[in-house]
């Protein structure tokens, strides 16, 4: 791939973020409401705590498809901060403002389109959640976006788009 841009590139660089957007999607639907997920993390947690009672394994459930939105949210704020930040140099702080804003505002879109469903609920709370793991993705992007430039004539060891790498002591 050059620098210099075209189709490849373009779906490299956007292509992840929209695609996850299109699985919170379909996740939104019917098919991942809390009765149909129950099915099968309803089992598990009996299998693993057969002593606990009934609310408390409501509780564990809740707890669960909580942690989900968390980390699908998460998942898209790094990929947004990674397609902004594409072929940047260093850290980008407007971009990862602009990455979790994106994120956020995808999860008030997704909740108003539960709120289509007949089997699941609009929650501005469940935003809250979404935004707390945007907010995670994008600042694990940040803290470890090494960025560089996207071209062939790179010198080994640097850093390229979409390649992230631990930094210590930064």
């Amino acid at each position: 791939m050059s620098s210099g841009g075209g189709l490849r590139t373009t779906l490299w660089r956007w292509g992840p973020p929209i695609l996850w957007m299109g699985l919170i999607s379909l996740g939104s639907t019917d098919g991942l409401s809390a009765d149909q997920t129950s099915r099968f993390i309803g089992p598990l947690l009996r299998w693993l705590f057969p002593a606990a009672a009934p609310d408390t394994l409501g509780l564990l459930h809740e707890a669960i498809r909580k942690l989900g939105h968390v980390a699908e949210f998460a998942i898209l704020g790094l990929l947004w901060y990674r397609g902004l930040v594409w072929g940047a140099r260093g850290r980008k702080t407007g971009m990862a403002f602009a990455a979790f804003a994106l994120s956020v505002l995808f999860a008030v879109v997704d909740e108003g389109h539960q709120g289509f469903h007949p089997t699941r609920e609009s929650s501005v709370l469940d935003v809250g959640w979404d935004s707390l793991g945007a907010l995670c993705g994008v600042a694990a992007g940040y803290l470890l976006w090494a960025g560089g430039r996207h071209a062939k004539n790179d010198a080994p060891g640097k850093q390229q788009p979409g390649r992230f790498e631990v930094r210590v002591g930064d």
